[in-house]
């Protein structure tokens, strides 16, 4: 019933028209509308796309690449295999686009190929030799735009996530797509905002370095140790050896970044890997000391409980001074962040002998002029908590009364964050100590959440989810002493309970 065959004729019609702008016209109809084209002959089809790629205005050839994109898409996987021959043809639109650094089509162009390559991905399995060297020569180019460089790549981490086992079979593929993600890593630039800022954001995603940590992570996912860990290290040792901050800061989040995919592989090379960056925690260069925190913290998490019971001698001496690094608050904060990551996964018996210099540090960090390294201090003081239990006994006295500090002192809205913090870090803490230890604290603690639950009026104050689970901690603890809370506790609880959810 959607045959519309006088339209279909009416299409073919302009796509032979001698107006460029009708043949353009006429492909952009067609890739809105690639049903259309599902009752046609295929080869009839293929024959007419094949023409136009070849057309000699580039907005034609580019709406027919689209148009043709969307014609593999509308048809199902069997149909697909017929259309295998058409694909060569369709990139040999890219090369003019970028013959004559037209980028904006280009990425256009690209893109279309990346829809392509994610829904049927075997159709380039004859052109991924040519399409591997076209991509990186894109990918490397740094007088390109950053989008330019990045849609060619993407083209082919999609087509490694769609195919893994097409690009496994490639020998070419990681070694040439993996030093391209490595040397965008490695274009990460310094600022001075980054050691001045007062709050700490999420890198800019359209930057390459950024692009080229996440790359590195799905290629790692996709394909897995074997074929892309021998590559990566045929770089890292080099890089970590490099006179430039950037390729040691790219080195180490690499190393990061490939972890969980290179799982099988790298836990049984975990010593040798945390050797060689070990040194790393004393590099000259800021921002090197914050990526070794990153790593070690990413591979805490990564290589659990391994890494914690048996590397936590080597790990725990570079990271604990790292906490003492006030001059550089970042570092600090990491280093305290990377902490968490470690006692989620340790046992009490790995922890405890480290618990007292731990505190030492943590304590310090409180008395920091950066909220930021206050708010982790924070984090870190309620995951160890959780961890040592019992054993936290001994520095109950020291920090519940610092805690209940913050919580009545620091009341403008730009310390909403901090308090969160702290009702999370009493509240575990009193888990941990138990009933009996936090008795004589527990109606203060109660009179301050409660003042707090009153005063959270905005959607997005963050106290409020804090407060939930504080809540439930309390009446973990409590049992039956938490009945006359219920009245206070309830009605938000109800409240968030009946919100629709935002899809």
């Amino acid at each position: 019933e959607n045959d519309w065959p006088e339209l279909v004729s009416a299409l073919y019609a302009c796509a032979q028209d001698s107006s460029a702008q009708l043949r353009e016209s006429a492909y952009r109809i067609f890739s809105s509308c690639a049903f259309l084209l599902t009752t046609q002959s295929s080869e009839a089809v293929n024959t007419a796309f094949i023409g136009a790629f070849q057309d000699s205005d580039a907005a034609v050839r580019l709406a027919a690449l689209q148009a043709a994109v969307a014609y593999i898409l509308a048809n199902d996987a069997k149909s697909r295999l017929g259309l295998a021959p058409m694909v060569p043809h369709m990139l040999s639109v890219l090369e003019p686009l970028y013959r004559d650094r037209d980028e904006t089509e280009l990425v256009e162009a690209l893109s279309a190929l990346i829809e392509a390559a994610d829904e049927a991905p075997k159709l380039f399995s004859a052109v991924l030799g040519s399409l591997i060297t076209f991509a990186t020569e894109i990918g490397k180019n740094s007088e390109l735009e950053n989008t330019t460089r990045q849609t060619a790549m993407e083209l082919l981490v999609t087509l490694a996530e769609s195919a893994p086992g097409m690009c496994r079979k490639n020998a070419q593929f990681c070694q040439a797509i993996v030093p391209v993600c490595m040397e965008m890593m490695s274009s990460i630039e310094d600022s001075e905002e980054w050691y001045t800022t007062d709050v700490l954001e999420d890198s800019d995603n359209e930057e390459n370095y950024v692009f080229g940590e996440q790359a590195m992570d799905r290629l790692a996912i996709a394909l897995g140790g074997k074929q892309l860990l021998p590559t990566a290290f045929n770089y890292i040792p080099q890089m970590l050896a490099s006179q430039e901050w950037s390729q040691r800061h790219a080195a180490l989040m690499a190393i990061s970044s490939i972890g969980e995919g290179c799982y099988k592989i790298m836990r049984s090379e975990l010593q040798k890997i945390l050797e060689l960056i070990a040194p790393c925690f004393k590099d000259p260069h800021t921002r090197v000391r914050y990526a070794v925190c990153n790593c070690v913290g990413q591979m805490a998490t990564d290589f659990a409980p391994q890494l914690q019971e048996k590397h936590h001698q080597l790990v725990l001496s570079n990271l604990i001074p790292a906490m003492d690094e006030a001059a550089t608050p970042r570092v600090q904060a990491h280093a305290a962040a990377a902490m968490v990551n470690f006692a989620e996964e340790a046992t009490k018996l790995v922890l405890d002998p480290y618990l007292d210099t731990l505190f030492e540090r943590l304590l310090a960090m409180l008395s920091s002029p950066k909220r930021y390294v206050q708010e982790q201090a924070i984090t870190t003081i309620a995951t160890i908590a959780d961890n040592a239990q019992a054993k936290f006994n001994k520095y109950y006295s020291t920090i519940m009364p610092m805690l209940l500090n913050v919580l009545a002192q620091a009341s403008d809205k730009e310390h909403r964050l901090l308090r969160g913090k702290a009702i999370e870090c009493a509240t575990f803490i009193a888990l941990a100590v138990g009933k009996e230890t936090f008795k004589p604290d527990i109606a203060r603690v109660v009179e301050l959440l409660t003042h707090i639950q009153q005063s959270v009026t905005d959607a997005d104050d963050p106290q409020a989810s804090y407060l939930q689970s504080a809540w439930a901690r309390l009446c973990k603890l409590m049992g039956a002493d938490f009945a006359p809370i219920l009245p206070v506790v309830m009605p938000p609880l109800i409240a968030a309970a009946n919100q629709q959810p935002d899809f």
